[in-house]
């Protein structure tokens, strides 16, 4: 069912974007009574990682300056539109159709031009053309995820795609992250504030 939804603006130095997040109240009741069709509430809130993957390309704009980028489980999207002004084309994906629908159109409410909004999931990536960058936005969450998600990185490392992965710094994902060091070619920790919760994100740069 379609969710009623408000715009939110996010400003990062000289852009602007602007983004439609629904009633996660709702989401999230339905999601509690099994009314909802869709697998994981998640999706229907911006997380602090979101900003601080923004803030740090803002700094780092090499990193998507005419390349092909895809957000995979991305959720709202706010990254992947970031990347719009400066890529040659980005595509936003996530497994929720739902997720994907609002995040076409904020895309559409932002006349990103070049930038295309698909179903994607991390278990079947056979069909999913390797972008340049791919950008991984608080992730790693779940720990019964974790091998999973550690194939996925592998898997597009190996086809010479760089990968930046933002997350907060949970203790619970230690030895996940520990387990990307290897490939990590920069690191970098960004405060990201919230609605005026400051949140340390730590953001890694991963290259075979």
């Amino acid at each position: 069912m379609p969710y009623t939804h408000t715009i939110h603006s996010f400003h990062f130095h000289n852009h602007h974007i602007e983004i439609f997040i629904p009633n996660r109240k709702l989401i999230k009741d339905d999601y509690k009574k099994g009314e909802a069709d869709f697998t994981s509430p998640y999706w229907a809130k911006l997380w602090p990682s979101a900003i601080g993957l923004c803030q740090f390309l803002q700094n780092n704009l090499h990193y998507i300056q005419n390349k092909k980028v895809l957000e995979l489980a991305a959720g709202l999207g706010l990254p992947g539109m970031f990347c719009a002004s400066r890529a040659s084309q980005v595509c936003i994906s996530d497994i929720e159709p739902q997720a994907v629908e609002l995040a076409r159109q904020s895309a559409l409410h932002n006349q990103l031009a070049n930038v295309t909004c698909h179903v994607i999931d991390w278990n079947n990536l056979e069909e999913v053309a390797i972008p340049d960058t791919l950008l991984l936005s608080d992730i790693n969450y779940e720990p019964a995820q974790f091998e999973k998600l550690l194939s996925v990185i592998r898997y597009f490392l190996s086809n010479h795609c760089i990968i930046i992965l933002s997350t907060p710094q949970r203790l619970m994902a230690k030895d996940f992250i520990t387990q990307l060091l290897p490939n990590c070619k920069e690191q970098a920790t960004v405060t990201a504030d919230l609605e005026g919760q400051p949140t340390d994100i730590s953001v890694f740069v991963l290259k075979e």
